[in-house]
C-alpha cells in the first residue's frame, strides 16, 4: 500500500460500562465491535478511513499522543475461510458465494473507543489520514428483528453420510481427522443488532463480535481463540472435544468429567495440539514452541469442551503474510493432515463456509499485537439472508448420529435467540 501516516489523538476517563452499552453507539457508517464476556476490553471502530482487502501494512505507520492505551487495535476485521485456498496453489477453488461478500477485510476506523474492563478506564482516539474518505454507510436497518429459516445445506441423514464417508477416507490413510460442517440459511427482517444483543445475554462468549459492513454483517459467538500476539509470543487455544451440558448440577459434573477423560475427544484434541505445534514452527524462533497446557476444560451456556495452550516466540520479521501462510486456516476447524482435510472438504461442502471458521479480531500494524478468534458459533448476513455455520470433528471412532446431533448442541443458542 502507499505510504500513509496516521494521527491518533487519546484522551481516557474513568467509567462503569458493560458490553450492553455499546449497542447503543453505531451510527450509519460501518463498524466493528469486538465484546467477548470475560475478556479484558471491549473494542469499538466506526467510520472506516481505509479497508484492507489484502494483508499488506508496508507503508501504514502510527503517530500516537496523549494517554496511549496499552494495546493497538489498529485494524478490525476477518478473513474468510476461504482465503485459505489462495495460499496454496494445490486446493481446488472454493464455491461460488450466495452473496457479496470479501475473504479479507480489516478496516482502519476514524474513532475507537477501548474499554478496559480491569481498571475500567474508556480509552477514546479520533484519527487523522492524508487521505479524504466518505462516511460508508452499514447494512444496520431499524425496526423488530425477526427471522425464519428456509434453507439447510445437510438433512440429518446427509450429514450422517458424509461422517461415513470421512470414515472410509480415515480407513483407508488418507486423513487421521476432517472438520466437517454444515450451514442454514434465515430470513429475517429488522434490527440485527437486537438479535447481536440477545445472544450475548444468553451466551457471553469470550470472542463475541459484530462488525457491520456496507454489504455484511457478521455476528460471532465464538469460544475460540485462533491466534494471540503479545510480549514476543504466539499463542494458539484450539478446542476439540465437545459434550452438552447436563440437566442438573449432578450431571452436568459427570458430563465434565466424561469428556475429561474420553478418549475419543482427548485423541481428538491431541492430533489438532501437534498440528498447531507444527504450523508455529514455521513462524516462531525454533526452538521455542511448547505446549503450555493440554486438555483443560472450559464450559459454556451449552456445551463444555477441551482446550490446548500452544506457544512460541514470534520471529523478527514476522509480517501478517507470513502469518498466514504458515497457519491459516486453523487446524482446530479443517483436520489432519491439513492440506488433505482441506481438499475432502472442498469436496463434501457444497456452499462456501465464508467468514465461519476463518479469523476475526484485530491486529497492530507493526505485527507487535494481535488477537483473532477463530468464528465457530457465527452467523454472516446480507441485507435480507442470514447464514449459520456448525460442524464438528470428525475421527475414526465417531458415530454419525452423535456428530450431527453434537452440531444442533453447538448452535443452540443462536437457533433459539433467531426463533425467539
Amino acid at each position: 500500500m502507499q505510504s500513509t501516516v496516521v494521527s491518533e489523538r487519546w484522551t481516557s476517563r474513568s467509567a462503569d460500562l458493560d458490553a450492553q452499552d455499546f449497542f447503543d453507539l453505531p451510527g450509519a457508517s460501518c463498524f466493528a465491535l469486538l465484546y467477548g464476556g470475560g475478556g479484558r476490553w471491549i473494542i469499538y471502530g466506526d467510520d472506516p478511513l481505509l479497508v484492507l482487502a489484502e494483508p499488506d501494512t508496508d507503508g501504514l505507520t502510527f503517530e500516537r499522543t496523549g494517554d496511549v492505551p496499552p494495546i493497538h487495535p489498529d485494524l478490525i476485521g476477518f478473513i474468510a475461510y476461504e482465503y485459505g485456498y489462495s495460499l496454496e496453489p494445490l486446493l481446488a477453488a472454493p464455491t461460488r458465494r450466495p452473496f457479496a461478500f470479501p475473504d479479507f477485510h480489516f478496516c482502519l476506523h476514524r474513532r475507537l473507543r477501548l474499554f478496559d474492563r480491569a481498571t475500567h478506564t474508556l480509552y477514546e482516539a479520533l484519527r487523522e489520514t492524508p487521505r479524504s474518505a466518505d462516511e460508508v454507510p452499514s447494512l444496520v436497518r431499524p425496526g423488530v428483528f425477526a427471522a425464519v429459516k428456509d434453507w439447510e445445506s445437510d438433512t440429518p441423514e446427509a450429514y450422517q453420510g458424509k461422517v461415513a464417508r470421512i470414515r472410509e477416507e480415515i480407513a483407508s490413510g488418507n486423513v487421521y481427522q476432517v472438520n466437517l460442517s454444515r450451514q442454514e440459511r434465515w430470513r429475517f427482517r429488522g434490527d440485527i443488532t437486537s438479535f447481536a444483543r440477545h445472544l450475548y445475554a444468553a451466551n457471553p462468549a469470550p470472542f463475541s463480535a459484530l462488525v457491520a459492513g456496507a454489504e455484511f454483517t457478521v455476528i460471532s459467538s465464538s469460544p475460540e481463540r485462533f491466534l494471540r500476539i503479545s510480549g514476543g509470543r504466539i499463542e494458539a487455544q484450539p478446542i476439540k472435544g465437545t459434550a452438552p451440558r447436563g440437566e442438573s448440577v449432578a450431571e452436568d459434573e459427570r458430563v465434565a468429567e466424561e469428556l475429561l477423560s474420553s478418549p475419543k475427544n482427548r485423541a481428538e484434541l491431541a492430533m489438532i495440539t501437534d498440528l498447531l505445534r507444527n504450523d508455529l514452527t514455521r513462524v516462531c524462533r525454533v526452538p521455542s514452541v511448547r505446549v503450555d497446557a493440554f486438555a483443560t476444560l472450559e464450559t459454556y451456556a451449552n456445551v463444555h469442551h477441551l482446550v490446548s495452550t500452544v506457544s512460541g516466540e514470534t520471529r523478527a520479521d514476522l509480517s501478517l503474510t507470513k502469518l498466514l501462510q504458515g497457519v491459516f486456516p486453523g487446524g482446530s476447524i479443517t483436520g489432519c493432515p491439513k492440506l488433505a482435510a482441506m481438499r475432502l472438504i472442498r469436496e463434501l461442502e457444497e456452499v462456501p463456509r465464508l467468514v465461519y471458521t476463518g479469523a476475526l479480531g484485530w491486529f497492530a500494524h507493526d505485527m507487535s499485537q494481535l488477537d483473532f478468534n477463530i468464528p465457530i458459533r457465527t452467523v454472516w448476513a446480507s441485507d435480507r439472508e442470514l447464514y449459520l455455520g456448525v460442524g464438528g470433528a470428525v475421527v475414526w471412532d465417531s458415530d454419525p448420529q452423535e456428530e450431527y446431533l453434537e452440531t444442533v448442541h453447538k448452535g443452540r443458542s443462536i437457533v433459539e435467540c433467531l426463533n425467539s
